[in-house]
């Protein structure tokens, strides 16, 4: 369409609608501006922020190269970062981000891009790596009072034969009755001051170990835990010098005392993994740190979540290669 036919038809439409597109063009430059950003805020070797020092033009992809004066290392403005060795645009990358966070499906986001389902499936799971990768930067401490719980599901070998069992028919029950190594363990915390941490654990009914060495750096000392009667968090408190108070039943909730919020976060996990129809195993905790940042964002509109995500994916340091995105290690290390 030539572009005087573009602004005939624009003047046809409805002062609301010729708003709506105006704020769209503008959201869209901001976000272009935002990823144009060619100086590097620190060398990604020794972090010196200051003595970097141009050094021409790259010869394959043209993008400005920079000197560190304190360590010589050479690099361009995003090495190390996510867009380093990106194969599609940036705004298109953005733009799978923002998708993943409001569950949108992948054949949906591939054809609005005109992007194999491949591409976009591969994007996706570097952005969920990386989200793993600054939640665990991040080592949240959750402090005061802390709801902790776990809910199952069922592991998944999707798009995988499983090796040591008959494959199931999706949505078919595993054969083994109540709590089984067919079922994966996901605990999930949270404070009252919004810190959260979700994660697998390992099949059937969670050890005392894996609890401790999972979330006991993450809790401070002194804190009150509030858990179900489940013996396995009284390490855990001992070790973190914490009050533990066991709520066994609803009966014993009150205003303060409850696990309200890790039990619509449990529900919230169920939904997804229905929406989904299911998510692979190996992949788990990848969508937990989904999880946890969809919760974060829930209040934000696309263009606060789109500026929070450039700003952060611009200066996180990472290295995600193919091999380490079909490899992911199943359970928290």
């Amino acid at each position: 369409m030539r572009q005087s036919e573009v602004l005939v038809r624009f003047s046809k439409l409805t002062e609301s609608q010729k708003e709506r597109i105006r704020r769209e063009v503008d959201d869209f430059i901001a976000m272009n501006e935002a990823l144009s950003g060619q100086r590097p805020e620190c060398c990604p070797k020794c972090k010196s922020e200051y003595k970097l020092i141009g050094h021409g033009k790259q010869k394959s992809n043209q993008k400005p190269r920079f000197t560190c004066a304190d360590c010589g290392q050479t690099f361009t403005y995003d090495s190390g970062t996510i867009f380093s060795n990106l194969k599609i645009s940036k705004d298109e990358f953005i733009e799978i981000c923002l998708d993943t966070l409001s569950l949108v499906p992948i054949k949906e986001t591939a054809a609005r891009l005109n992007r194999s389902v491949p591409t976009v499936h591969m994007n996706r799971h570097k952005f969920l790596a990386v989200l793993e990768e600054i939640l665990d930067a991040e080592a949240a401490l959750l402090s005061g009072t802390v709801e902790i719980d776990e809910t199952y599901e069922l592991e998944s070998t999707k798009g995988k034969t499983p090796p040591n069992r008959k494959a199931r028919r999706r949505g078919e029950p595993s054969k083994f009755r109540g709590i089984s190594h067919e079922q994966v363990c996901i605990v999930t915390t949270t404070d009252r001051n919004g810190h959260e941490i979700f994660k697998a654990v390992g099949f059937g009914k969670p050890t005392t170990e894996s609890i401790t060495d999972t979330f006991g750096k993450h809790i401070r000392k002194k804190s009150v835990i509030y858990s179900d009667g489940i013996f396995i968090y009284d390490q855990l408190s001992k070790n973190t010098e914490s009050k533990l108070i066991q709520l066994v039943g609803h009966e014993s909730y009150n205003m303060v005392e409850h696990l309200n919020t890790v039990n619509y976060i449990h529900k919230m996990i169920q939904d997804t993994f229905k929406y989904y129809r299911g998510i692979a195993t190996k992949y788990m905790n990848r969508y937990m740190a989904l999880f946890v940042m969809k919760r974060r964002f829930q209040d934000m509109d696309d263009n606060e979540m789109a500026d929070l995500l450039i700003r952060r994916l611009r200066t996180f340091q990472c290295h995600i290669t193919r091999k380490s995105l079909k490899t992911s290690h199943v359970f928290a290390v």
